[in-house]
This record gives structure tokens, C-alpha cells and sequence, in this order.
């Protein structure tokens, strides 16, 4: 796969690159996995990766920054942080968090990240706002819900092929229908610029 340059913006709406790469999305992965612990829904990595994009996107959309930095990219299941498994394996690594196997007499057992420390004091009250609505958003949902969610609402998934980046910007094009009042307005401003009608 090509490398892809993106602009700052692009990246995260963070004026320079997070420190250390990944140190806020190694410490949001510990926060929502502490917060997902008692989930009827699930907490396996495709929920988890929901609601760091939900924080992420919904962040930049309201605020024109991320709260991890983390760039993601299209997969089947919905967007996801591209460096989310090095992320994983170094909290693995550094024994702050583990991967246990939850239920494992189904067909296909869930691989849930287990924080085994609290996160680091790195989030100011806004990141954690973002980070506490995305958990409450997907709670109770399955993995399989919080992807169907995901292909639903993301302009960004559905507007860029497999494995590409997806644009922190598109979080910004509303999905919701025009109104009358919508219409209204924009045709007195297409006749204001004297474009026709229509």
C-alpha cells in the first residue's frame, strides 16, 4: 500500500503530530477499555475501534481536532485506527493492558483488550467528554451493530475505497435531510449570487 501524505489537518486538526505517535490512542484504548468492561454489548476490537472513531470524528467535527491524533482507514467492518494493533501491542508489551478471550465456546470467541492500569492523566476534560459520549453511544451494541452504525453515518468510510484513509473532514457533511427552510435559504442565496434556480 502507498504511503499517503496527509496535511496536518487531515491528519487529526492538531497543530503537529502527537508526541510519541501513538501515546494518546495507546491511553484512549486503556480509558474505553475500562469503560467497556461491563458491556452486555461486547467490547472486542471492532466496538472498540467504533468508539475511538466516534470520539475522533465527532471531536474534529464539533471542536476541528481529534482527541487521539490517530489517522483512520476503511476496513470491512467499519473505519479504524491504522495504527491501532502496534498501539495494542505495545500496551501488551508494557504490561499495562492484556487480550483475554471472551466466550470462548462460541464459533468465533471475541479477543477483548483488558486495561490492567488506569490511563495517564493525558486528556483535558473536553477528550474525555468525547471519549465518555462515544462509550455511551455503542453501549449495549454488538461489534456487529456498532458496524452497521458506522457504514451507515460515515461519509468518510463510504466515500473512500478499502484500506484508504479516511478524511477527518468528511466528519463535517451533515447526512441529515434538507428542510424547507434549507431550501428556502439556499435558493435566496443562489439568486443573491444570481445563479438560476432550480
Amino acid at each position: 500500500m502507498a504511503t499517503v501524505e496527509l496535511t496536518d489537518v487531515s491528519r487529526h486538526g492538531m497543530p503537529m503530530a502527537p508526541g510519541d505517535g501513538d501515546v494518546r490512542l495507546r491511553e484512549a484504548m486503556l480509558y474505553v477499555a475500562g469503560r467497556l468492561q461491563d458491556d452486555p454489548g461486547g467490547r472486542g476490537a471492532v466496538k472498540l475501534n467504533k468508539v475511538l472513531w466516534w470520539a475522533d470524528f465527532e471531536s474534529f467535527r464539533e471542536r476541528r481536532r481529534s482527541v487521539t491524533g490517530a489517522t483512520y482507514q476503511k476496513l470491512p467492518e467499519g473505519p479504524a485506527p491504522v495504527r491501532l494493533v502496534p498501539a495494542r501491542d505495545a500496551l501488551i508489551a508494557d504490561g499495562a493492558a492484556e487480550l483475554q478471550k471472551r466466550d470462548v465456546g462460541a464459533p468465533n470467541p471475541e479477543n477483548v483488550l483488558h486495561a490492567l492500569r488506569a490511563p495517564r492523566p493525558i486528556f483535558d476534560t473536553d477528550d474525555r467528554s468525547y471519549l465518555d459520549m462515544a462509550c455511551t453511544k455503542f453501549h449495549g451494541m454488538t461489534g456487529s451493530e456498532c458496524s452497521e452504525f458506522s457504514h451507515r453515518v460515515s461519509v468518510g468510510w463510504r466515500a473512500v475505497e478499502m484500506t484508504q484513509i479516511i478524511p477527518y473532514e468528511t466528519s463535517i457533511i451533515s447526512t441529515r435531510p434538507l428542510t424547507a427552510e434549507d431550501r428556502k435559504r439556499g435558493l435566496a442565496m443562489a439568486a443573491a449570487a444570481g445563479l438560476p434556480a432550480g
